[in-house]
């Protein structure tokens, strides 16, 4: 017998969109759902979809770490029997942000399991502490196209406006840790670099505010972090290439990467998919496209 209480359903999100490191985060027409039930099922947690076999089934998922923290940190603690079966549909450790749609999870799974009185942007502080970072768990939670910054230790948050786009995702069959692709960034960088990123960044938000995208694909060139990263990403540059070669108004890293991230109208997605997937055949590696909606709505329970 399984008593059903809820599902939240969770979108991907890509985050930089190229010159914004750490900053610009936005939400992608693909959800993971997670459902809460009190049940006899002798699991914590159950997996299908992608991660079924490679995320663990109990105490030790991200998920559940997650609704016991916000539990433990109110000095409450959860439900006898609780169960928590995620349908997966965002591939795992991929630059889209898997592992942020499973904290921002299990994070609205413990408020309204327990019935906390925590705001949405209470919620993202403790998001970033456990992600490390704050731009993924940002626009799961809130949707669209989100600036977030840190100070002081304070995550505040900006929606920006976007005209609507299609969004083309080339994930490979390469693994990329985020740990990993944070240890191939410099701890300094030239200030020309960061100079030209602000200005690129400035550009991008105005552009995806304006649907000029015509204006896009320069617009979106990075020299803080995509630079140090690619040569560690088989076949990343060349699916960039040939994603602008099909008709690409951008493209970028999808947060840290592996995937490889294009923006178009809706008639070019599909060749501009098909001409990423060859760019990784031809360095010997399988991958799959995804066609996404963006900007997407953030996090909804029902």
């Amino acid at each position: 017998m399984v008593d059903t209480i809820f599902t939240v359903h969770l979108p991907a999100t890509t985050a930089n969109l190229g010159p914004g490191f750490d900053c610009l985060g936005l939400a992608l027409d693909l959800l993971n759902t997670i459902t809460f039930s009190l049940d006899n099922d002798p699991k914590t947690v159950t997996v299908d979809g992608e991660g079924k076999g490679i995320l663990p089934e109990n105490e030790e998922n991200l998920i559940f770490l997650a609704t016991n923290r916000l539990a433990g940190s109110h000095g409450s603690s959860l439900p006898e029997g609780l169960h928590i079966h995620c349908q997966n549909n965002i591939p795992i450790a991929s630059g889209l942000g898997s592992s942020a749609c499973a904290v921002i999870g299990g994070l609205v799974g413990a408020r309204k399991l327990l019935g906390l009185d925590i705001s949405d942007q209470e919620l993202l502080q403790t998001a970033a502490q456990i992600e490390g970072h704050a731009d993924n768990a940002a626009a799961c939670l809130f949707g669209g196209l989100i600036l977030v910054g840190n100070e002081k230790g304070i995550f505040n948050t900006t929606h920006l406006e976007m005209e609507p786009l299609t969004a083309i995702v080339a994930v490979p069959e390469f693994s990329f840790s985020t740990e990993a692709a944070r240890k191939a960034l410099p701890v300094v960088v030239p200030l020309s670099d960061a100079v030209l990123n602000i200005k690129r960044t400035v550009e991008l938000v105005q552009i995806l505010g304006k649907g000029k995208y015509e204006h896009l694909k320069t617009a979106m060139y990075d020299n803080l972090h995509q630079v140090y990263r690619l040569p560690l990403l088989p076949g990343a540059e060349e699916a960039m290439r040939a994603a602008i070669a099909a008709g690409a108004y951008g493209t970028c890293l999808s947060g840290a990467g592996p995937s490889v991230i294009a923006f178009s109208n809706r008639e070019n997605a599909q060749g501009i998919g098909k001409a990423m997937l060859t760019a990784y055949e031809e360095v010997s590696l399988s991958s799959q496209f995804f066609l996404l909606a963006c900007p997407a709505k953030g996090y909804f329970v029902t």
